[in-house]
């Protein structure tokens, strides 16, 4: 059912800060980002604004969420959530908005903190991120690319660790390829140079 009414409309109207929002980040950096210029920005005043988002990082937050549902939506349509390829379009992205990342990685340092906007966010964040991490593991093993002994979820929360990790890095010295570290670390994660190696033992064992 489609909502209607005033909620529909209130939602609406967030979404659209939302996006207004993570357009101005993407653009100019958070740093010095003010309620009054995303109203302004949004064609709205400072106090309706705050209405649907009291502070700066609750703003903040909706617009990392719109992001990401923006991307989920488009990478649901090509259909590589389980493919390496799937890292590689994630990582391209990110590296074409360097200032969303720095917005993300200051939201996720703060989200240690129960009370803080960011810590669901970055739970959920976490939780899809994790989901999908598992299941390229799952199709990795079934195509004899990644090691049949590993588990899955582990993998996941390995992988997110050093995505998260190597982003942060990549902030503070952009010296390296941010994008085929992440893939690199996928392949090592997931024992691909093992079953590499095996399958040239097998190679050299079928010539002999």
């Amino acid at each position: 059912m489609t909502a209607r009414g005033p909620y529909a409309k209130s939602r609406e109207r967030k979404n659209a800060i939302a996006d207004t929002a993570l357009k101005m980040v993407v653009e100019f950096g958070h740093e010095n980002l003010s309620i009054a210029q995303i109203a302004s920005a949004a064609g709205i005043s400072e106090s309706s604004l705050q209405y649907h988002f009291p502070t700066r990082d609750e703003i903040f937050v909706a617009a990392l969420a719109a992001a990401d549902e923006r991307e989920r939506s488009e990478y649901s349509k090509v259909g590589l959530l389980a493919d390496i390829d799937f890292l590689r379009m994630v990582a391209r992205r990110g590296v074409s908005e360097p200032n969303r990342i720095r917005l993300f990685t200051e939201m996720l340092a703060s989200a240690s903190d129960a009370n803080h906007p960011a810590h669901e966010y970055i739970r959920e964040h976490h939780r899809y991120a994790l989901e999908n991490n598992a299941n390229l593991l799952r199709e990795r093993q079934r195509t004899g690319a990644a090691h049949p002994d590993l588990n899955p979820d582990e993998f996941a929360r390995q992988l997110v660790a050093v995505w998260d990790g190597l982003q942060a890095q990549w902030l503070v010295s952009r010296d390296f390829d941010l994008e085929e570290s992440i893939v690199e670390a996928c392949r090592r994660l997931s024992g691909e140079d093992v079953m590499n190696l095996r399958r040239s033992l097998s190679q050299l064992v079928e010539k002999l």
